[in-house]
């Protein structure tokens, strides 16, 4: 007889509420259809004036509201309140399910049983988009073979065991705020303590990009923030000499690598390559954010 398996489904969101009726109808239909599991569906609203309440509890789903500003806070929050039988899978409130989804996650943590499986998130640039930001390779995620073991973490599409998680003492970094980066460094903590982080490619969520984020201004943001946090990941063990030793490693690389990626970039423009071009600005752009996070600044992600 086939294991039932408890999962709690939990939405983060923050002032989206046009969103969730249309997402926690598609969370529900899953739950209901797929085999072997106990499901309950939960939202974590971070904004102050609880704007996803009505739509959530309309959903017939749970509520609750997290006062700590930021998507860190949010996801703890989520593996705060699943129970101890309890996996917890996160799909953020921008993305949508793929039929099979939520079974395809479940069915690749069954036989090994890892602390995480990363699903997939597959980006869809709006009509329109223009072309240098779509061959830039910005917001896209590697799609690995279910199974393979991952040496990253990223959310958005995401199952979490809980008890692993405890027991291994990894919990999503709240001192981050609205700087993002939470998951890169939860995935750290989890496999330096030991943790097993897998793909699984079935699992599937479409993330329909909206055009105030397909822009150069947005995507620049972005990377800059991304290369801010990488560094500051490396660095946050770090002390004394150590941690001075590391910033100018740094810094340093970051500008060797914006000199070099900026070259390309010039030389994919005045060649008329677009890939080449796009690839290497953005490239750029996360050195530059590389010199920033080594001099101690900090591009908050989600700054409100």
């Amino acid at each position: 007889m086939t294991e039932v398996i408890a999962v709690l489904v939990a939405v983060p969101t923050f002032r989206r509420p046009h969103l969730l009726s249309a997402l926690l109808a598609e969370i529900d239909r899953q739950c209901t259809d797929a085999d072997a599991l106990r499901t309950r569906i939960v939202v974590i609203d971070n904004d102050p004036a609880m704007s996803a309440e009505s739509a959530t509890r309309n959903a017939g789903a749970e509520y609750l509201f997290e006062p700590t500003p930021g998507i860190a806070a949010v996801r703890q929050c989520a593996l705060d309140h699943a129970r101890t039988d309890e996996l917890v899978v996160m799909v953020d409130d921008d993305v949508f399910p793929e039929p099979g989804w939520l079974a395809s996650l479940v069915a690749a943590w069954r036989p090994t049983r890892p602390a995480a499986i990363l699903g997939y998130v597959r980006y869809v640039w709006p009509s329109g988009t223009d072309p240098w930001i779509a061959a830039g390779g910005f917001m896209r995620r590697s799609h690995h073979s279910t199974g393979t073991r991952l040496t990253a973490f990223v959310t958005g599409n995401v199952l979490i065991d809980p008890g692993i998680a405890r027991e291994l003492g990894v919990r999503f970094d709240t001192s981050l705020g609205l700087a993002g980066g939470e998951d890169v460094r939860f995935g750290t903590d989890l496999l330096a303590a030991g943790g097993t982080i897998i793909a699984c490619s079935e699992s599937v969520c479409r993330d329909d990009i909206p055009t105030i984020r397909a822009t150069r201004g947005f995507v620049r943001t972005r990377t800059i923030a991304h290369g801010t946090g990488y560094v500051q990941a490396t660095l946050r063990e770090r002390k004394g000499a150590a941690l001075l030793i590391a910033r100018v490693q740094g810094l340093f690389g970051g500008i060797v690598r914006w000199i070099s990626f900026t070259a390309l970039h010039l030389c994919g423009r005045l060649s008329d390559n677009i890939a080449l071009d796009a690839q290497s600005q953005r490239r750029a752009w996360f050195a530059i954010g590389r010199m920033l996070g080594s001099l101690g600044r900090r591009r908050d992600e989600y700054a409100r």
